[in-house]
């Protein structure tokens, strides 16, 4: 009888840290990446930023993450990419992984910046750039410690770059231009009187 109390005891014990277990990962949402563009007016030849950034990761649970860029090498230069400060850089360490990052221990919370990717629009027009994760290679997608498995994080955002304004002349240059003006008329009065 005493055996069979205990037994009873672990399966109760077992059984309701298994519905707790079910349920908050029921009740844990995704995590959110999304691409933000530093401005929304593109011109050719300005440098601008693609920030990845992360929402919905729970406390502890982003360990790393790793992709590859998606972008026309005829639509835009790739400048380079600097891993978010909360990151170690481990890009260097993936020969097939364009950009990764890792943090011991985990992190999490919303408005986590994964990575701010350079680049300079190389004519005008309406492009897309993206990140890409292939869950095939073990180091890409997001690594947490709460899943089984690496999350895709593949995006893609629409980039419409435009031609560049004309230069507005500075004012120092108007004023030349004014004093310069009113010297030749001063020179046409003075020759006219002569």
């Amino acid at each position: 009888m005493k055996n069979t109390r205990g037994f009873l005891k672990c399966l109760t014990y077992c059984l309701v840290v298994s519905v707790m277990l079910f349920f908050t990962s029921a009740v844990n949402a995704s995590p959110i990446v999304s691409l933000e563009l530093s401005s929304t007016t593109l011109f050719i030849g300005q440098t601008f930023e693609l920030n990845v950034i992360a929402d919905t990761v729970d406390d502890g649970d982003l360990l790393a993450f790793g992709f590859d860029l998606d972008y026309n090498l005829a639509e835009f230069a790739f400048n380079g990419a600097t891993v978010g400060l909360l990151f170690q850089d481990d890009s260097s360490l993936f020969a097939y992984t364009d950009v990764a990052g890792s943090a011991f221990p985990g992190i999490g919370g919303d408005g986590i910046l994964l990575a701010s990717l350079s680049f300079t629009p190389l004519g005008a027009g309406n492009f897309f750039l993206g990140i890409i994760s292939d869950l095939s290679d073990s180091n890409e997608g997001l690594v947490l410690f709460s899943s089984q498995g690496n999350v895709d994080i593949s995006q893609q955002i629409a980039v419409m770059v435009d031609i560049a304004p004309a230069p507005v002349p500075e004012p120092a240059t108007l004023l030349l231009l004014g004093s310069g003006l009113l010297g030749l008329a001063g020179l046409r009065k003075k020759f006219r009187t002569l």
